[in-house]
């Protein structure tokens, strides 16, 4: 039934919900929306390559634009030379860490085709790179961009690592036949997606993770949509959890606060990338009373 829910999302995702283009030519994806850098959400995605031409990824309005090298103690983002366009339907796009002067603000209108900047190094970046955000001004989130760009070719299948079981007085790295004594627990695991793009080490942040005890789906992180409330960023579809409490490093993923009665316990972690390539674990956990 899982696999059947998933396929339905899956299409609905490759419908594009938006139809964006990719903005450089030469695509390599490095941080995906949701990661965990600088301690906090990535809230785009960053593309590494050359100093490659940057189009919009759909034709809009000019709003803002930064076309200094700002550093980063004097502009907060870390975005360098960056500019924003207002398109169709409330959304606006960000593009940052451009080549410092290559902005033209006289490029109010911009079709598909027009060069709105170069991929630079400015702001916060390491060597040329692109950061991208796509922005829902009407309903006030952020977008992850892979929801309506096109499907990049990726077969590796996003990686689980160690796999935790944290209680108040102990930490129990998951194997094979664990025994447990009853209580709550807080399941974490390492989990990352691998770029597949030949030559690049780019551990990203996978698209859902699902974790199903005895069959029943009781945990769910999307990484869809981002909102900020009261301060704090917030994956929306994950009931709203924060950056502080989702990572508990730069990999290893809260997931969810389970209570294991006696007995046998079967838990399986599944996590899906936007390819829709799935890595599985399944552990057996036998549970006795608390001594």
């Amino acid at each position: 039934m899982k696999n059947i829910v998933f396929s339905v999302i899956f299409i609905f995702l490759c419908l594009n919900i938006y139809g964006f283009q990719w903005p450089v030519q030469d695509v390599v994806l490095v941080s995906t929306f949701g990661e965990s850098k600088f301690n906090e959400y990535v809230k785009g995605l960053d593309l590494d390559g050359s100093t490659q031409d940057v189009k919009p990824i759909d034709s809009g309005e000019l709003v803002f634009y930064s076309h200094q090298n700002a550093s980063p103690l004097d502009l907060p983002s870390g975005l360098g030379a960056y500019v924003i366009y207002q398109h169709k339907n409330g959304i606006r796009s960000l593009y940052g860490h451009l080549e410092e002067n290559s902005i033209n603000p006289k490029n109010i209108q911009v079709e598909l085709t027009d060069k709105i900047g170069t991929m630079g190094s400015t702001g916060t970046a390491v060597g040329a790179m692109l950061h991208l955000q796509v922005i829902d001004t009407e309903f006030k989130k952020y977008i992850n961009p892979l929801l309506s760009l096109p499907l990049l070719v990726d077969q590796s299948n996003p990686l689980i690592n160690k796999v935790y079981l944290t209680s108040s007085d102990q930490r129990i790295e998951l194997g094979l036949g664990e025994v447990v004594q009853s209580g709550f627990y807080s399941l974490s695991a390492d989990i990352r997606d691998l770029s597949d793009v030949p030559g690049y080490y780019c551990p990203l942040a996978p698209y859902s993770i699902s974790v199903f005890v005895n069959g029943e789906n009781l945990a769910n992180i999307n990484f869809e949509s981002m909102k900020v409330e009261n301060g704090a960023m917030l994956l929306q579809e994950s009931e709203g959890i924060s950056y502080s409490d989702l990572y508990k490093s730069d990999w290893e993923i809260f997931i969810g606060d389970f209570e294991f009665n006696p007995g046998d316990v079967r838990i399986e972690i599944s996590v899906k990338d936007f390819a829709g390539n799935e890595g599985v674990k399944m552990f057996a956990l036998k549970v006795v009373e608390e001594s």
